[in-house]
């Protein structure tokens, strides 16, 4: 019985991970879409643009993992609650994000997307592990 329970506990969290990667991805292409079209189309400077586009992939995230990913997790969190959780997990990779893009464009030289690519996998690890955590932390009974 107890060997069952495990196996049911870490196939659950594999297919949230999985999850939360597709959700992540989505994050990805509304951030790059987003960045693309407001320093290429709308000639928003690269500093004012990464903010506007990782805080709407942050929103559009929470959103999905909150109604898909992790939809079935026994929470005593209140949804504002994990809004803001969320918002402050992410908002500190996307803080990660925004300070590696900038450094590898400004000091190195990279092309902007690229740069932008790499901060958002280094934030990645955090996004996961602490939302995972806090954010959507399993009831104890």
């Amino acid at each position: 019985m107890g060997r069952t329970w495990k196996v049911n506990i870490r196939s659950k969290r594999l297919v949230e991970l999985i999850k939360f990667g597709i959700v992540g991805g989505s994050g990805v292409l509304v951030n790059m879409g987003l960045l693309f079209v407001l320093t290429r189309y709308l000639e928003v400077r690269l500093e004012i643009a990464s903010a506007i586009a990782i805080e709407t992939s942050i929103l559009s995230n929470f959103f999905l993992n909150n109604l898909w990913t992790f939809k079935k997790r026994d929470t005593h969190v209140p949804f504002w609650t994990r809004l803001l959780r969320y918002h402050l997990v992410t908002g500190l990779a996307g803080i990660v994000n925004y300070l590696v893009l900038l450094l590898l464009v400004n000091t190195f030289g990279w092309h902007d997307m690229l740069s932008n690519l790499i901060g958002i996998a280094i934030g990645t690890f955090i996004n996961y592990s602490l939302n995972s955590l806090w954010t959507w932390r399993v009831r104890s009974s």
